[in-house]
C-alpha cells in the first residue's frame, strides 16, 4: 500500500508519527508532503518526503491520511479525513466540504455526528478507529516522569501548570491572561510552562517570551509536539482550545477561559480574573472528577494504544471493497479553491519511463536561509552535489542533514573556476545546475523530465527563463523580463568560459534550447542583501577587465551606470514596477559604479601614477 502523509501545519507531525510507525512495521511506502512554510521545522528528514504536488502526481498512492481541511481532489487515492483535534464545538469541525472518501472518527460522539452527514450527503463513509495522537496514552505514560521531577526540583516545587490557549484571535485568551499568569507564578512558585500554537499572533508570542525572561518559574517552550507537556503537567489552563479535551482524557483537571462548549464538564470561568484561586481549589479538591468520565466514554474510550492500526485496517478494508479511487468529483467553486492552494493538476504529466539520470548541482557559501528549500526542490535529481565554499552561517550542518546529498568543501576563487569543478564531479552526463536562491516549479520539473527523457533529443543544452522574485513579489520589467540561463545541460558537450569569473558563460558544443516553463528567482531578498550581491558582482567583474588591461575613465564613473539606471528604468520599462524599479535600477547602477572603483584601485596598487 502507498501512503501519502499530508501535512499543512506543524500540529501534523504528532497526529501522523504513529500512522508512520505502523507503516514502517508493516512494509508499506509511504511519502510526507509539507508545504513550503514547515520545511525549518519538519523532523524526519530523513525519510522520503515532498513539497511538491507533482511528486504526489507522481507517486500515485492508494491512500491519503489528512488531519486538516482540504486535499486535491486530483490526487489518486483514498482520501482519509483523521482530524487535527477533538474540539467539537469549533466552527467547521462537522463542515462536510466534499474534500473526503472516509472519515476517521475519534469516538462515539463523533461518529454519531458524521453518521448524521453521512445520511444527508451519501458520498463518504464513517469507521470509528481512535485517534492516533494519543496513542501514546495507551503506552508508557511515565515516558517523561524523570524529565518532569528534574525540572520540578530545579524550581524547588511539587506542581507543573500548563497554558496552552488556541490562537483563533476571536477565543484566544492570551491578551487577557498574561497578568494573572505573572501572578500566579510569584504567588505560589509553581512551575508554569507557556505552549503556544504555531499560528498564535506574534505580538503574543513576544509577550510571553518576555515574561518567561523576567519570572524563573515560568518556561517559553517552543518543542512542536504538545504530548510531552501534556503527561508532564498537573493542571491545564487553557480556552477553547481542543487540548483541553487531550487532557482531560489524562484523568487531570482543567481550567478555562469563555470557553464555547455547550455541554462543559471542567472548570470554565467567563472572566479573566481569579486564575491563582481556581488552580488552588482545582488541584486541591478537584470538583470535576466525576464528569471527566464523560468526555472519555464519548470523546476518546481507547485506551490500548492502537488507533494508528485500526486507521490502517480501516482504510485496507475500503481498498478491498471499493477499490482506490483515481480522483474526487466536486462542484467548480471546490475545485478552484483546491487549485488557488495548491496548483492546478498536471495533466501532461511525465509518464516515469526514465532514460536517463540526472546529476543536480549546486555551489553555496553561506546560503543557511536557502539551503533546505533548494535542496528539497531538486531532490527528484538522481545525484545531489553540493560544493560549498566553507560556509559559516549553519549552511554545512543544514546539508548534512540529508544523507542523500554529496557534500564537498572547497575554498572559493571565482564562479568560473568553482562551477567547472562542480561540474567535474557528476556522475551523470545531463546536468541541472542551480542556484541557492532559485526554484524550479512543478510545471518546469515536470517539464525537464519529459524533456530528458525523450527518445532523439537534439539539443544538448536548455535555458530557462527565469521569474525575478523582488522578496515575494513578482518584478515584471526593471531589465529582467528577458533574463534567461543555461541550467539544464549536457557535460560532455559544454564547458566553462574561463576568462568570465562572474557571470559565467557557458560554451555550447551542440544544439540549444529554451524550455516553455519558467524559473523562480528569489534574487532579492531586503536592500542590503542584494546591494552586497551588487557591489560584490561589480568588484568581480573589475577583476576581468584589471586581467584586460582596461583603464577606468571619467565617463565609466559617471555616464555608464547613468545609462545603466536610464536603460533599465525607462526603455526596459522598470518605471512599471514602481518603488520596485527604482530600487532595483539604481542598484544594478551602483553595480556598474564598482565595477569602474574596483578597477581604479586594482590599477592604483599596481601603479600609483594611475590614481
Amino acid at each position: 500500500m502507498k501512503v501519502i502523509l499530508f501535512c499543512q501545519n506543524a500540529y501534523a507531525f504528532g497526529i501522523m508519527a504513529p500512522i508512520r510507525d505502523r507503516l514502517q512495521t508493516e512494509s508499506h511506502e509511504y511519502l510526507w508532503y509539507i508545504t513550503k512554510k514547515l520545511l525549518d521545522v519538519f523532523p524526519f528528514k530523513k525519510e522520503n518526503f515532498t513539497t511538491s504536488i507533482l511528486d504526489l502526481q507522481l507517486f500515485q498512492s492508494d491512500v491519503i491520511f489528512v488531519p486538516g481541511n482540504e486535499v486535491p481532489y486530483y490526487l489518486r487515492g483514498l482520501k482519509v479525513q483523521i482530524f487535527h483535534g477533538l474540539a467539537g464545538e469549533k466552527k467547521g469541525h462537522f463542515h462536510i466540504r466534499h474534500y473526503f472518501d472516509l472519515y476517521l472518527t475519534q469516538g462515539p460522539y463523533f461518529t454519531r455526528r458524521f453518521n448524521e452527514l453521512k445520511s444527508k450527503h451519501q458520498d463518504f463513509d464513517v469507521i470509528e478507529t481512535g485517534w492516533p495522537k494519543l496513542d501514546v496514552y495507551g503506552q508508557n505514560t511515565n515516558t517523561f516522569d524523570t524529565e518532569k521531577n528534574q525540572i520540578l526540583k530545579a524550581h524547588n516545587t511539587d506542581t507543573f501548570v500548563l497554558y496552552a490557549p488556541t490562537f483563533s484571535p476571536s477565543l484566544t485568551s492570551a491578551p487577557f491572561l498574561i497578568k494573572e499568569i505573572e501572578n500566579l507564578a510569584v504567588k505560589t512558585g509553581f512551575l508554569i510552562v507557556i505552549k503556544f500554537h504555531d499560528l498564535m499572533v506574534k505580538e503574543w508570542i513576544i509577550a510571553y517570551k518576555k515574561l518567561a525572561e523576567k519570572i524563573p518559574n515560568i518556561i517559553f517552550q517552543e518543542e512542536k509536539n504538545i504530548i510531552k507537556f501534556l503527561l508532564q503537567a498537573d493542571i491545564l489552563v487553557s480556552d477553547t482550545s481542543s487540548v483541553i479535551y487531550e487532557f482531560l482524557l489524562l484523568d487531570k483537571p482543567v481550567i478555562s477561559y469563555r470557553n464555547i462548549a455547550e455541554n462543559m464538564q471542567w472548570d470554565d470561568s467567563r472572566t479573566y480574573s481569579k486564575l491563582t484561586e481556581k488552580v488552588l481549589d482545582n488541584i486541591e479538591n478537584d470538583p470535576y472528577k466525576s464528569q471527566r468520565r464523560i468526555i472519555n466514554q464519548e470523546f476518546h474510550p481507547y485506551k490500548d494504544g492502537q488507533s494508528a492500526q485500526r486507521m490502517l485496517n480501516a482504510v485496507e478494508r475500503c481498498i478491498v471493497e471499493n477499490g482506490v479511487p483515481e480522483n474526487r468529483k466536486l462542484f467548480v467553486a471546490r475545485k478552484l479553491k483546491i487549485n488557488a492552494l495548491f496548483g492546478k493538476p498536471i495533466l501532461d504529466i511525465w509518464d516515469k519511463n526514465k532514460k536517463r539520470k540526472i546529476t543536480a548541482l549546486l555551489i553555496t557559501f553561506n546560503e543557511a536561509a536557502n539551503i533546505d528549500a533548494v535542496l528539497e526542490n531538486i531532490s527528484f535529481a538522481d545525484e545531489i552535489i553540493v560544493v560549498d565554499s566553507l560556509s559559516t552561517d549553519g549552511t554545512i550542518e543544514k546539508i548534512k542533514e540529508y544523507p542523500h546529498v554529496k557534500l564537498i568543501q572547497r575554498p572559493f576563487k571565482n564562479y568560473t573556476d568553482q562551477k567547472s569543478f562542480a561540474m567535474e564531479q557528476a556522475s551523470n552526463d545531463w546536468v541541472l545546475f542551480m542556484d541557492a536562491d532559485e526554484r524550479l516549479t512543478d510545471t518546469l520539473k515536470n517539464e525537464i523530465l519529459k524533456t530528458v527523457n525523450t527518445e532523439g533529443l537534439e539539443p544538448v543544452a536548455f535555458m530557462f527563463i527565469r521569474t525575478f522574485m523582488f522578496k515575494n513579489k513578482v518584478l515584471r520589467f526593471s531589465g529582467w523580463q528577458s533574463d534567461k540561463n543555461y541550467r539544464l545541460f549536457r557535460k560532455s558537450k559544454v564547458y566553462f568560459d574561463d576568462e568570465r569569473i562572474v557571470h559565467e558563460t557557458l560554451i555550447v558544443n551542440g544544439e540549444s534550447g529554451v524550455l516553455k516553463n519558467k524559473l523562480i528567482h528569489y534574487s532579492y531578498s531586503d536592500y542590503e542583501d542584494y546591494k552586497g550581491k551588487m557591489i560584490k558582482y561589480g568588484q568581480m567583474k573589475a577583476i576581468e577587465e584589471y586581467q584586460k588591461n582596461k583603464k577606468p575613465y571619467f565617463y565609466h564613473f559617471i555616464f555608464r551606470p547613468l545609462y545603466k539606471f536610464l536603460n533599465h528604468y525607462i526603455l526596459r520599462l522598470g518605471f512599471l514596477d514602481g518603488r520596485k524599479g527604482i530600487t532595483i535600477c539604481y542598484l544594478n547602477a551602483l553595480g556598474v559604479y564598482s565595477r569602474y572603483k574596483e578597477l581604479k584601485r586594482l590599477r592604483t596598487l599596481k601603479n600609483p601614477s594611475d590614481s
